[in-house]
């Protein structure tokens, strides 16, 4: 199994599905793609979470690591921004056979979250690997910056990149901003990120309100399930399921995915900080 296959949270917290089949026209379209405002956020500077990740390999479901959110202001070319990071550590009792020290930074726009910068480094089973990104909302265009790690670097300039695309992380809470309940299950909100040296049309499916039961306890929640297409991490088809809180907050507390070899999940461990009480929880 090789090392997208074992850790694959790190892109599946973020909505890193890069391989989400494109748009089609049952997509509930956003009236103005130049518009990128958001009604409400759901988040506030200060706010931290932490996730589990479980590794299922055949009968054993295995404690891989963590992965940690962290939300911040911060001032970026003299203008104000909200600051994330994403780290994702592996337990010390999963180095041996993997060790992750991953680490990514976005710089948004309080008012569109709109990125202005983003980082991404990633260190796995020896592999490493750093990306940035500098976006010019001006010309449309993101200057990309590739190092291996190995000698090899690379420097290209992404044209023609719409408005409101997000990139990994931005992506997460872009997503906490939807107002679920305009839509109705089945119906497909889109999305439009940059990943790697592409700019992608994905969506993903808004399936409905259900409760779910947590070890933090049982949550009125909003279920959402991205289309995915096969590739090295992913089987084809709705493999992965997200929860939100059903709340003002909108916090994920649980995703959970089909690999291509075994399955992986994510729980919400802890919180802190967070802009609204979580009045989703029915009981603990």
């Amino acid at each position: 199994m090789n090392r997208k296959k074992i850790l694959a949270f790190i892109t599946i917290v973020a909505f890193a599905t890069v391989g989400i089949s494109a748009l089609d026209t049952s997509i509930v379209q956003q009236d103005d793609s130049n518009n990128c405002s958001i009604e409400t956020t759901s988040f506030q500077s200060g706010e931290s979470l932490t996730y589990k990740v479980f590794y299922n390999a055949g009968p054993m479901w295995i404690g891989a690591g963590e992965v940690y959110f962290k939300l911040q202001d911060a001032n970026l070319n003299n203008k104000k921004m909200y600051h994330a990071i994403m780290e994702a550590v592996s337990y010390g009792s999963f180095d041996w056979f993997f060790k992750v020290r991953d680490k990514m930074e976005t710089w948004m726009q309080p008012e569109s979250l709109k990125s202005e910068k983003f980082l991404r480094d990633i260190n796995e089973g020896g592999y490493s690997f750093f990306r940035s990104y500098e976006w010019n909302r001006q010309t449309n265009t993101i200057i990309s910056f590739e190092d291996r790690k190995n000698g090899k670097t690379n420097t290209k300039t992404i044209k023609n990149v719409e408005p409101c695309a997000v990139d990994l992380l931005s992506s997460f809470y872009w997503a906490r901003t939807l107002n679920f309940d305009l839509y109705k299950p089945g119906d497909k909100i889109p999305i439009t990120m940059a990943v790697d040296d592409t700019v992608y049309n994905l969506y993903i499916r808004y399936e409905g309100k259900e409760q779910y039961k947590t070890k933090l306890g049982t949550f009125n929640c909003m279920k959402v399930k991205p289309l995915l297409v096969e590739g090295d991490i992913f089987k084809k088809g709705e493999g992965m399921t997200i929860w939100f809180t059903d709340d003002a907050n909108r916090i994920p507390v649980r995703i959970e995915s089909e690999l291509s070899v075994g399955r992986i999940t994510c729980d919400l461990k802890s919180y802190a900080g967070t802009k609204y009480p979580f009045t989703s929880k029915v009981s603990k």
